[in-house]
């Protein structure tokens, strides 16, 4: 028994230690126990403790802070921001966990449950995570309450602020954000800018808000695919986390080329304001003499009139998505 948690380096079940040892349920259990106990009885570094039905072998709890910087790294980083989408936003379903990590989670999911770390249960067409017990064993924690969980890792991650327009985006990258207004900020605006220690924000509006904050800026634009792409791979490198972003950007880069499939053979577009122009161009358009495309705001006076002022509460991907579809849909009018 002693040996095989040792091998282990993670909780074994009681049905895993039968299936090696051939003890049936009760022996197995009854030999833990035994062995648990007799570690406590040393006082030594080492205990076994008993955990959601398992038993594992570790470090005691109260030294594992102590010894964290020469223990093994188990579990790879990618891994490890996984766990900790879960066990700040839990109960999270896998699919909603997909959204915000992508694809590669399912593997990090089947990684963290071997381990013990996460349970998950059937909801619905897709199952609910949550961590374990032995998560909080595993980190040496004192509790495994979630909101115990999500206390401590707030202490741990620095919170990000974002305007309103780039909610939907700190949610699609699994960042822990608060929404503040940078631009005329009322008091408690004021307490958020001075507690945060980055800020995402629309392009050109750096020197009004130099006026209220002092910390790291980083600039996004919204008005294609491209912008979008290059200002989630900026941040991605201020959060010196550029896994996070990868299932976003491949979202806008299939985007985008669905978009570029579907404007062939259309136009010439002839732009009356940039962001019409950075419209056609990502999308491949001709620009020329052609059908007038300008920005809401111009007027009425383009045959093509591009959505710009749209709820902040869209999706930042669906506020794009309306922009191409309307420059697509007025270009196949006109060739009506």
């Amino acid at each position: 028994m002693e040996a095989m948690l040792f091998a282990a380096g993670r909780p074994l079940s009681v049905e895993e230690m039968s299936g090696i040892t051939g003890l049936d349920a009760r022996e197995v259990l009854d030999a833990a126990e035994s062995l648990s106990r007799e570690y406590a009885s040393r006082g030594g570094g080492i205990e076994v403790r008993a955990v959601g039905g398992s038993f594992v072998m570790q470090v005691r709890g109260d030294l594992s802070q102590a010894v964290a910087m020469v223990a093994p790294r188990e579990l790879d980083s990618s891994v490890i921001r996984t766990l900790a989408v879960i066990a700040y936003r839990q109960p999270i379903t896998q699919s909603d966990l997909a959204r915000i990590r992508g694809n590669k989670c399912y593997e990090h999911v089947r990684i963290l449950e071997r381990m013990g770390l996460i349970s998950a249960s059937k909801k619905g067409r897709t199952r609910e995570l949550r961590t374990t017990r032995g998560f909080a064993e595993y980190f040496g924690l004192q509790s495994a309450n979630p909101e115990f969980l999500r206390e401590m890792i707030s202490r741990k991650r620095e919170m990000i602020g974002v305007t309103p327009i780039y909610e939907s985006l700190a949610r699609r990258l699994g960042i822990d954000y608060v929404v503040v207004n940078p631009y005329r900020p009322d008091e408690s605006d004021t307490a958020r800018l001075r507690e945060i220690r980055l800020l995402v924000a629309s392009p050109g509006y750096a020197e009004r808000i130099r006026e209220h904050y002092s910390g790291e800026l980083v600039e996004i634009g919204t008005s294609t695919f491209s912008k979008l792409k290059e200002g989630v791979e900026r941040l991605m490198l201020k959060l010196k986390d550029v896994s996070a972003g990868e299932a976003l950007i491949g979202e806008i880069d299939a985007a985008l080329r669905e978009y570029r499939d579907r404007s062939r053979g259309l136009g010439p577009v002839k732009p009356l304001t940039p962001i019409a122009r950075e419209i056609a161009l990502d999308m491949h358009l001709e620009i020329g003499e052609g059908v007038t495309a300008a920005a809401d705001y111009k007027g009425a006076g383009a045959e093509i009139v591009i959505p710009t002022h749209q709820d902040s509460h869209v999706d930042i991907l669906e506020r794009i998505r309306q922009r191409y579809d309307a420059m697509l849909e007025g270009l196949r009018q006109r060739r009506r």
